[in-house]
């Protein structure tokens, strides 16, 4: 009986967790050109870069107006940072930049 009333806990804590839908990667398209300043890492280290209307990015709604988008993959070289070779994976861009693709 114990273990019964031990599975039927378990399974209601698991099943009233939520996930928090504005933590789901989205994809995002630039509605406005948008400058920053990027690492690209090696010998040129600090880029500006501007997005371009339409661009598509994966990323995650931050709350406070803020969009966390992947501007590049990871790789090896970004395993043990901070060395001269890595590279920014993401951005930060104000969400009036961006509109979600459905």
């Amino acid at each position: 009986m114990k273990k019964l009333i031990y599975l039927l806990i378990l399974t209601l804590g698991t099943t009233s967790c939520s996930s928090d839908d504005e933590n789901i990667n989205n994809t995002y398209a630039f509605i406005a050109e948008y400058s920053t300043k990027v690492t690209v890492g090696g010998v040129i280290g600090i880029s500006d870069r501007t997005f371009k209307i339409g661009e598509k990015y994966t990323g995650v709604n931050q709350g406070n107006n803020v969009i966390t988008l992947r501007i590049a993959e990871h790789s090896e070289l970004n395993n043990d940072c901070p060395n001269s070779w890595c590279y920014q994976e993401l951005l930060d861009v104000p969400s009036e930049f961006l509109k979600l693709i459905e």
